[in-house]
Parts: structure tokens; C-alpha cells; sequence
């Protein structure tokens, strides 16, 4: 049997109430230790004081489950609250987004501590029912952290109520309202909140609840900038030559500089849209994704247009977990979401010695078809200014907002559009190094290809018939060049079948 199917099985576990009628059940081993608390009158002018509900610890290892609660706040979100209790502890949590605790909605993260025992890993989850705040938390030494995720899962999952009331407060502010950093915000106690006595938490149950990975992104653009000036975006800049002559791609059109605001908006074709970046980041085009990259290489944001069926974002994200889960031994992974953005947030993988952090954020993309994925790669100490950024971008996307004037009914990414310009005024040898400096792989013969047969075809309109039989031998020439760049013979059967494909439409 799996973890997965053996933490499923666990028994359920009953806790009697010990205040406001919070009496709860859930899965746990049965040879857990459930502890006996101190009988004490907690004191809720302290509004960061939550009372101890159950304490469990494994029979042989320093792992600790809590479950606590307290009245909820006079004002705010569940995720107010969650990020005031974590600042009281002074935490900054490494995950931090939306999930359930049993049938509640709720928020879940996961933090690390440090202790006489080495780094701790906490799990922590708080929900809201009837005006009861209820957070549980898991402890346990980072190396034994992965083992009891499955418990962790089975026990917020089975996670019930026996006088259960329902959610009264939303998870998150409203869209429109300012978000407010949480350690300047004290939450105003509930006039008239539960008065049944409750105990304070015992001094040797450790309920500090962790650390956040998708939280509100920075205030502009210009909190990341690395410069005043836009040398990484010169095409000439030694980098950016060294990557265009080693093929890798090229950097976009820029279209403005906002030097007040430290930041640069540039045309990317590769995801047909305007996007915006601080100032000091380099990004390169490379007409199927757009990497940007600080010079230190500590941070990477991909960015690539997905896929999408029935408007579904867990089912593409459930595709890129697959692939995480191929392609490293044991990653963590957690869904996200924050406004218009779904995430899929990822730890526990390395870049060879080189511990990383992922986070796929998906915001819609130009079309209903798509979705404009950023992909977040980062070091840990890093991963959560890079997230941050990362929204940014994605929120700054203005799809098909290009400059470059094009013949009406047309439309294209930049370099495309750009090329159809260039093989209007008859300058083909500029349109082809156009396609094929954008478009850093085979693909860009057959695209050199369309855009012959494309010229053929406007000028047999023309009347143009012996223009029109040079540019169709071009195309033909550019089509078998593309088969014949196969590297194996599955990939030359397949791009031999295209090229018929492609000569048949001549």
C-alpha cells in the first residue's frame, strides 16, 4: 500500500470540545500520543493568543500536530488574520494560498523554523466557522517532512466538526481594496465574542505557524529594478550579443522607457503581447517563449503560451505536475491562487547541487485557446520577490499591441508582422534573417516557407505571374530545406509529411 492509501485508512479520531463547543474529529495513527492540557483562562486582549484544542506527537519522532483556535476578529479576511498571526511569530511563510480544512474553505502553507533539533518544517492551515478561528499546524524535522505529508493531507481532509456552523468571513479582500502589510494591522477582537473559558496555549506546544510563498506582489515594477538605465535591453549589450549569436533568441522591440518608474515595456512576439519589466532585467525573445533573467542568474521567468480546454486551469495545471513529477524525485507541490492568477508552487527540487523553487502562475492569455503561463524558477532566498515579479508581468500583458502597422484582416506576433512588412517593400533577404533570428529552431524554414507562399499568392492577385513562380520556388526550397533538418527518422517521417502537406497547398 502507498503512503497516499495508507494515510486514508487512519482512523478517525475524536477530540471532546474543550471550549465554544469546538469538539472535532480527524484521521491520525492511533498509536499518536494525545497530550493533556493545562486547564488555564486564556486572556484575548492579546489579540495574537489562540487556546491549545489538541496536542499529538508521534511515539518516536519529534513530530507535533496543534490544533488551536481563539474568537475571529471584528474585521478583515481569514487571510488577514493568517498573515497577522504569522507576523506576531515573526514568520515569513514559504506557502501561502487558498485550500480547505474538512468542508471549510481555508488557508494552507508551509513554513520552516529553526530549532535545538535542526530546521523544522511546519504545515499550517486556518478556517473560519461561525466566527471560530481554527488553525492546526504539523511539525517535524525538515528530513522527516516529506514522509508525513500524506498525514497531513489525510488529517485536514477528514477534518469535522461535531457542531459545525459554516464560513461567515471570505478568505480574501475584496479585488478593488488596498492590501496592508500585515505586522502594521492589529485585528479589532469581535465585541461580544465567545466568553466560554478557554486555556492558553502550554508553553511547550510550538504553534508558530510559518513563512509565505504567493503573497501580494510589490507595489510597481520599480521595487525590483537592478538599474536607472535600460542597457539590458540594448541589443548590443555583451550579453544579449552573446546569446543572439549563440542562436538563443533575440531582445524584443522596445516600445517605452519609464525612467521615473524604473521600468521598460517591451513587444514580445513569442506570446503576442506587450509586457512590462524593470529596468536592469534582460529578456530575450526567442519566438516560441520569452526568458527574463537578472545578470546574476539567481532568477529565471519563462514565459510561454499554454493550451487550454473549456476554460480549465487545474487541468493544465494538473498536466505541468505530471511533468514536474517526471522530471524530479520528490518535489513539493501546492496550488495557488491570488486574483486573476492560478499557480501551481513547487519545493523541494535542485538544479543539480543547487537547491530551486518553481511557480507556475497562469493568467488568461489572447484568446480563449490559451493561457499565458510565467514560469518562476529561483533560488530559495529569492523565490518569493521573484513570484512577486512574476504577477507583475503577467498582470502588465497587453495582448496584440504592437506598434508595426499591418495589411487589414492580419495579425501575428512581432517578428512575424515585421517580416510581412519587409517582403511587401521586396527586401526578402531582411525578412527571412527577421524569422529566423525570432524563431531559434527548424521551424523557422517552414515559416521562411509560408512567407513565400504567402508573397506568391499576393502577387498572382497582382498579376505579377513570374514574381509569382520565383517566390513558389522559394517556398519549395525553404520547405525541403525543413524536412531534410531532421535529426532522427521518426522526426524526418514526420517532417516529411509536413512538407507534402505544405507542397500540396502550392
Amino acid at each position: 500500500m502507498n503512503p497516499a492509501s495508507e494515510a486514508a485508512a487512519l482512523p478517525m479520531r475524536h477530540f471532546p470540545s474543550r471550549v465554544a463547543s469546538l469538539g472535532f474529529a480527524m484521521r491520525l495513527p492511533d498509536d499518536w500520543v494525545v497530550h493533556d492540557l493545562p486547564e488555564e483562562q486564556p486572556d484575548f486582549e492579546d489579540p495574537s493568543r489562540l487556546v491549545a484544542l489538541a496536542a499529538v506527537t508521534a511515539p518516536h519522532a519529534a513530530i507535533v500536530w496543534a490544533v488551536a483556535a481563539r474568537p475571529a476578529y471584528g474585521d478583515g479576511t481569514q487571510s488577514d488574520w493568517a498573515r497577522f498571526l504569522l507576523a506576531q511569530h515573526g514568520l515569513q511563510a514559504r506557502s501561502f494560498g487558498e485550500g480547505r480544512l474538512g468542508p471549510l474553505p481555508a488557508v494552507i502553507g508551509e513554513a520552516e523554523q529553526p530549532s535545538e533539533l535542526g530546521p523544522m518544517r511546519v504545515r499550517f492551515v486556518f478556517a473560519e466557522d461561525g466566527g471560530r478561528l481554527i488553525n492546526l499546524s504539523l511539525t517535524a524535522p525538515a528530513l522527516l517532512a516529506d514522509a508525513v505529508q500524506p498525514l497531513w493531507s489525510a488529517a485536514i481532509e477528514s477534518f469535522t466538526l461535531e457542531q459545525g456552523i459554516g464560513s461567515t468571513v471570505p478568505l480574501w479582500p475584496a479585488a478593488q481594496a488596498a492590501a496592508v502589510p500585515a505586522a502594521e494591522v492589529e485585528p479589532q477582537a469581535e465585541a461580544g465574542a465567545q466568553t466560554e473559558a478557554m486555556t492558553p496555549v502550554p508553553a511547550d506546544v510550538d504553534l508558530e505557524v510559518g513563512t509565505v510563498a504567493m503573497q501580494r506582489p510589490a507595489a510597481t515594477m520599480g521595487d525590483h529594478a537592478l538599474a536607472d538605465n535600460a542597457d539590458a535591453l540594448d541589443p548590443e549589450q555583451a550579453m544579449n550579443r552573446r546569446l543572439r549569436d549563440g542562436g538563443v533568441g533575440l531582445v524584443p522591440r522596445l516600445v517605452t522607457i519609464d525612467s521615473a518608474a524604473r521600468c521598460a515595456t517591451v513587444a514580445c512576439g513569442a506570446v503576442s503581447a506587450q509586457l512590462d519589466l524593470p529596468l536592469g532585467w534582460h529578456v530575450i525573445d526567442d519566438g516560441r517563449r520569452v526568458l527574463m533573467f537578472e545578470p546574476e542568474g539567481d532568477v529565471q521567468i519563462h514565459l510561454d503560451l499554454l493550451p487550454i480546454e473549456n476554460d480549465d486551469r487545474q487541468q493544465v495545471l494538473d498536466q505541468i505536475e505530471a511533468q514536474v513529477r517526471q522530471d524530479y524525485p520528490a518535489p513539493q507541490c501546492l496550488r495557488l491562487a491570488e486574483g486573476r492568477i492560478t499557480a501551481l508552487g513547487v519545493r523541494n527540487i535542485h538544479d543539480g547541487d543547487q537547491p530551486i523553487e518553481q511557480c507556475h502562475l497562469l493568467v488568461d492569455g489572447p484568446d480563449a485557446r490559451h493561457v499565458l503561463r510565467a514560469r518562476v524558477t529561483a533560488v530559495p532566498d529569492k523565490a518569493t520577490a521573484a513570484v512577486n515579479l512574476g504577477e507583475l508581468v503577467l498582470n502588465s500583458a497587453v495582448f496584440g499591441s504592437f506598434a508595426i502597422p499591418a495589411a487589414a484582416g492580419e495579425t501575428g506576433p512581432d517578428w512575424w508582422m515585421a517580416a510581412l512588412l519587409l517582403e511587401r517593400a521586396n527586401r526578402l533577404r531582411e525578412a527571412e534573417e527577421c524569422i529566423n533570428h525570432a524563431v531559434d529552431h527548424i521551424g523557422a524554414s517552414l515559416q521562411v516557407a509560408e512567407l513565400y507562399r504567402q508573397r506568391m499568392l499576393r502577387l498572382l492577385r497582382e498579376g505579377d505571374n513570374a514574381g509569382a513562380d520565383q517566390s513558389r520556388a522559394m517556398a519549395v526550397r525553404w520547405v525541403h530545406h525543413y524536412a531534410a533538418s531532421a535529426t532522427s527518422g521518426g522526426e524526418g517521417a514526420a517532417l516529411s509529411r509536413e512538407r507534402d502537406a505544405f507542397l500540396a497547398r502550392l
